[in-house]
């Protein structure tokens, strides 16, 4: 049986993406969130989390001011600093990893916002420190990197620290998307209010059909921590 999680970045940036969050969690096919740790809609998302307790909890760290980012395409593109000291990443991502677990959350998983914590110089950094908080999970994907050999050398980064990751990233909801081959994949979402874009992925994650043919194609709907206990 394929085992896929369906996630959904961006929980705790404003109020009203919390809202979708949630909602397609419990009416829809969302099994886990990434948590901005201070963000405006920070408070409001842990204290939706602990009432949803069904929901996978993970960390988005946020370092976006070490970066040059590509709004269009979603992910960062290079350094705002040629040589951004190492030291300062990593207390910025300890920073924020000591806030998330402040607030009383497991970390089934890490990712980042734009994708930063994949760009080839930290990401040694980021796999150690989720090593050090007992995170087993961390996203990776192929289409982030332009050279195979920087996607291969991530992979075993994660390997030699004993984190786990999917063998399939599924970038958004697109037509066929929950028939390709894997065994474990991630469904990267947005749900939410107030942007169309939003809306309209929260109106996927809510499909009855889709929900349906997931049970009849056996896909099972699982969080992290539960695909790799």
């Amino acid at each position: 049986m394929k085992k896929l999680i369906i996630n959904a970045d961006d929980f705790g940036y404003r109020k009203d993406i919390n809202k979708g969050v949630i909602y397609a969690h419990q009416n829809g096919l969302v099994t886990s969130a990434s948590l901005f740790v201070d963000r405006e809609g920070t408070e409001d998302a842990v204290n939706l989390a602990k009432n949803n307790p069904t929901l996978g909890m993970g960390i988005h760290l946020d370092l976006d001011r070490f970066f040059e980012v590509d709004h269009h395409a979603g992910v960062v593109v290079g350094f705002t600093d040629q040589s951004p000291a190492s030291v300062a990443v990593k207390d910025e991502a300890r920073r924020q990893l000591d806030l998330f677990f402040s607030f009383g959350f497991s970390a089934d998983h890490l990712d980042s916002h734009h994708h930063a914590h994949l760009t080839p110089q930290i990401f040694p950094l980021i796999c150690k420190l989720a090593k050090e908080y007992k995170i087993t999970v961390v996203r990776i994907f192929q289409k982030f990197y332009s050279q195979q050999q920087d996607f291969d050398k991530g992979n075993r980064i994660i390997s030699e620290n004993g984190l786990k990751t999917v063998d399939h990233f599924i970038e958004g909801w697109y037509w066929g998307n929950v028939d390709e081959p894997y065994n474990v994949a991630e469904l990267m979402t947005h749900p939410g209010y107030g942007e169309i874009w939003r809306e309209a992925e929260l109106a996927h994650c809510c499909q009855p059909p889709l929900k349906q043919y997931l049970i009849d194609q056996k896909i099972e709907l699982l969080r992290f921590s539960d695909a790799f206990a």
